[in-house]
């Protein structure tokens, strides 16, 4: 093998290990399409108050409470979603695993309620720690029922402590909220990583043609 050969193979080692990297500093999400929880009636909803953190599985609510949906109307996925205001504002959150230093990336579906006024609601998102974020969504009203027109949005933010907790919650004083669905978080990796990542798998590219060249020079 040629130093250029072996240059090549060490950056896609590197790109290798940088996905390892990746994953180890990977968070997790529990049940963010609030999938597993307390029975819901079927073609209903249960509300949950504030300060219970057993009815949702993995997650806590707060505020005013919230309306845990089943198949009232459909979920953005699965069977189950949630109405972020049960009489007036409510939230959930969840405290996760992360690792400092580490952009996330947290993406969610909202649509709004469709037995409210026509009218937009506010969901804001919030991260705890050291340098707290805040981010606000308005969110247009519902379609029907049987059509919610969820829509996916997401925001990132830069972990600076071992735990980090995500807040969703509505900011509008009704009992018809937005609702939300399909939680989901990511490593966003470092442009370093993005370069490395390409170079490497660029190079892992060129050393199967070249082996492919040769077994047809050999044949």
């Amino acid at each position: 093998m040629n130093i250029d050969k072996a240059l090549l193979c060490g950056a896609a080692v590197m790109a290798a290990v940088s996905l390892g990297s990746t994953a180890a500093t990977a968070a997790a999400i529990i049940n963010g399409s609030f999938e597993v929880g307390v029975p819901i009636p079927p073609g209903g909803f249960v509300s949950v108050g504030a300060l219970d953190s057993t009815s949702i599985t993995g997650w806590t609510v707060g505020g005013g409470g919230v309306d845990y949906i089943g198949t009232y109307w459909e979920a953005a996925d699965g069977e189950r979603s949630v109405d972020l205001s049960m009489l007036s504002e409510g939230s959930v959150s969840q405290t996760i695993t992360t690792v400092a230093g580490v952009t996330y990336k947290v993406s969610f579906a909202l649509a709004g309620n469709p037995d409210g006024p026509d009218e937009s609601k506010i969901a804001v998102t919030s991260i705890s720690g050291s340098l707290p974020q805040i981010d606000f969504f308005t969110v247009t009203p519902a379609h029907t029922h049987a059509s919610m027109g969820w829509l996916y949005y997401d925001y990132t933010f830069k972990a600076f402590d071992a735990t980090s907790t995500l807040v969703f919650a509505s900011a509008t004083d009704t009992p018809y909220g937005p609702a939300l669905d399909n939680v989901s978080i990511s490593v966003v990796p470092e442009p370093a990583t993005w370069a490395m990542m390409i170079v490497g798998f660029g190079g892992i590219g060129l050393m199967v043609r070249d082996a492919r060249r040769r077994r047809l020079v050999a044949a």
